[in-house]
């Protein structure tokens, strides 16, 4: 028994299965750790998602500064065409003034040798000038028809040089204007490539540091968080195409009700028209067969049938169908596709490079169509297609108005164009809704 008493003494002691709760106190702390993680987790995606906004309006207003930047280089280059033509007319002129008085020297040098005297030499170039030898030709005998005509011509050639050589100036002014404005456009755009770089580095320094953080609040890895951002991001950009092409069709449908009420007015106006000249018509009949009636005293006429009595007029409106893109489409569209994945460079035009217009311009001159290296002159160059009726290779506008357009891509079809989209990124396939100033007309070459 004593044993027993022994060994019951001496055996280990068994643990206390009771669970440890934890106190009010703790589950308040966990909650408050874990909401604050959660808070700091949605802060940072906050940060990133806004760094990411932020970035991408620095590299479209650099896009923006290229393309005037395009503008501006164009203008240069037509300002020089015309101060080169200008001067070779000026010039030109000069000659032909030149040649004339020459010929009104020689004719008189041969009146002189030929006897003519001092006083009719002062014909030719006496007096204030070619109006006073006019005025006094009558009176001096030496001065005949053939003679005043040689005055007139080459008073006329003198003024035609004059007014060619003040254009010329003029010509050349605006040439310096234009190189001016290229230069401080050049700047710009210069400073908004910089600050847009500049952002960027900032930024990714910005994305590591958040990334590296949320790892840490969410316990996973870097990588992770990298393809999550890259995961909300693209949920982001798919959001801002979705609203982008709702006002894009709201647009598009305004426009075309617009377009169905000017297009209304203008048949009703013609209907009204065709209505008012059919009544006049009829009474101008009318009236002619009553003053026969009346001439040849006849109490009962028959005229028939006139074929006009009970006619109804109408109008048919047509519209011009859209005429297809052209067979430079397909080179175009090819061209712009060997393209992809080759750096936005800011005014360039290949071959290893392209700013949106350049990209844009040299893909149509495979298609066997010049356009200017700039988005607001291809605007111009091309003719109007809504957006509904776009075709392979025409071309899609961003901008608020015409002289606001800022960027232009080929359209490919299904919503899709390839551009060159703005600093740091490369030519690549996108939606034509990335943006959310989508010209409501595109453009065909």
């Amino acid at each position: 028994m004593s044993a027993l008493l022994v060994g019951a003494v001496t055996m280990p002691a068994v643990a206390d299965p009771s669970p440890v709760i934890p106190s009010a106190g703790e589950v308040a702390a966990a909650r408050a750790a874990a909401g604050d993680a959660a808070s700091r987790v949605a802060a940072l995606d906050a940060e990133l998602t806004a760094a990411r906004a932020a970035l991408g309006a620095a590299q479209d207003r650099a896009a923006q500064a290229a393309e005037e930047f395009n503008a501006a280089r164009a203008a240069l280059e037509d300002r020089t065409a015309e101060a080169a033509e200008a001067t070779a007319s000026a010039i030109q002129s000069r000659a032909e003034a030149d040649a004339a008085v020459l010929t009104l020297s020689q004719y008189a040098a041969e009146v002189f040798q030929g006897g003519g005297g001092l006083g009719q030499l002062d014909a030719f170039f006496g007096g204030d000038g070619p109006a006073d030898v006019l005025d006094r030709a009558a009176g001096i005998e030496a001065v005949g028809a053939e003679r005043a005509r040689m005055m007139r011509d080459a008073d006329a050639a003198k003024a035609l040089a004059q007014t060619a050589e003040q254009i010329a100036v003029e010509a050349r002014a605006r040439q310096a204007e234009a190189a001016a404005a290229l230069q401080v456009a050049a700047q710009r755009a210069q400073a908004g490539e910089d600050q847009a770089q500049a952002q960027a580095a900032t930024q990714q320094v910005q994305s590591d540091q958040a990334i590296a953080q949320l790892a840490t609040l969410r316990n996973t890895t870097v990588a992770l968080e990298r393809q999550r951002q890259a995961g909300l991001a693209e949920q982001e950009r798919l959001r801002v195409e979705a609203e982008n092409r709702r006002r894009a069709e709201e647009a598009a449908r305004a426009a075309a009700a617009a377009a169905a009420k000017v297009a209304a007015e203008k048949a009703a106006a013609e209907k009204a028209a065709a209505a008012r000249a059919a009544a006049a018509k009829a009474a101008a009949e009318q009236a002619a067969r009553t003053a026969a009636a009346t001439a040849s005293k006849v109490t009962t006429t028959n005229p028939g049938t006139s074929g006009t009595s009970g006619s109804s007029t109408s109008t048919k409106t047509t519209t011009t169908p859209t005429p297809p893109p052209s067979g430079g489409a397909a080179a175009a569209i090819a061209f712009a596709r060997a393209q992809l994945g080759e750096p936005y460079v800011w005014g360039g035009a290949g071959p290893n490079g392209w700013d949106c217009s350049g990209l844009t311009m040299v893909a149509w001159a495979q298609g066997g169509v010049r356009l200017t290296h700039g988005a607001i002159a291809q605007y111009a160059q091309t003719a109007r297609v809504a957006i509904a009726d776009l075709k392979p290779g025409d071309l899609v506008f961003y901008g608020r108005s015409p002289s606001t357009i800022h960027h232009v891509g080929l359209y490919i079809g299904n919503g899709q164009m390839i551009h060159a989209p703005r600093t740091g990124d490369v030519v690549r396939i996108a939606s034509i809704y990335y943006m959310s100033d989508l010209m409501p007309s595109g453009g065909r070459p």
